[in-house]
């Protein structure tokens, strides 16, 4: 029987656990280098050992597989935009932070080369797409609608929408400058592009460009 890879000692066995993990990360890695279509249950089982028949069994075939990594990265990713924010400090402050956790995720290495991949297969797996969608940006929306419910509710903004209105500011958050590093025309902003892009985006969302 063929043993399976992951980094243990000689006669050691992974469990079940461990055997998942080495696979998905196989899997993952096999994706992103190759995109969906050329990417191979052979080619993923060669790195990550194990068969067809454990693949098919826990997952039911390549694209259940690619769907569960799809839903694992973005929830994952957006973890810290689940976390509950501070309800005594101001909207704006709130805002600023919200918009931090969600810029730093979007404009990480996995999400990117994920979010490209989506945008790829999108149209031939448009339930693949769904998948990348609900986990990803609109989980990330209804964050920002609870904070202006919230926001609402303590007369800091008249706001009837609150999910159009949370579009609408990730709408400018995710900006040029994020649609050229998702082109690869350019690197990711450090930390300090990133806190302009943020003040910005959260200024004019708040108070508009007017000087009245």
């Amino acid at each position: 029987m063929k043993k399976e890879s992951g980094g243990k000692g000689k006669g050691e066995r992974l469990s079940a656990e461990q055997r998942e993990t080495v696979l998905r990360r196989a899997a993952l890695d096999v994706f992103l280098e190759k995109g969906y279509r050329a990417a191979s249950l052979d080619e993923i089982i060669r790195r990550a050992g194990g068969s067809r028949r454990t693949i098919y069994t826990r997952f039911g075939g390549k694209e259940a597989l690619f769907k569960a990594l799809v839903t694992e990265i973005a929830d994952r990713t957006l973890v810290p935009m689940r976390q509950d924010f501070d309800r005594e400090s101001s909207l704006r402050e709130n805002l600023s932070k919200l918009a931090d956790r969600l810029l730093s995720a979007l404009l990480s290495p996995t999400v990117l080369d994920l979010s490209r991949l989506a945008l790829a297969e999108g149209a031939r797996f448009p339930e693949l797409a769904r998948a990348y969608f609900d986990a990803g940006p609109r989980s990330a929306a209804e964050s920002f609608a609870a904070l202006f419910d919230l926001a609402r509710e303590r007369g800091e903004i008249s706001c009837p929408d609150s999910q159009t209105a949370a579009g609408q500011f990730v709408g400018i958050l995710r900006d040029n400058v994020y649609l050229q590093v998702f082109l690869r025309l350019r690197p990711a902003p450090d930390q300090r592009e990133r806190e302009k892009i943020i003040a910005g985006a959260v200024e004019i969302f708040l108070h508009g460009l007017g000087t009245f």
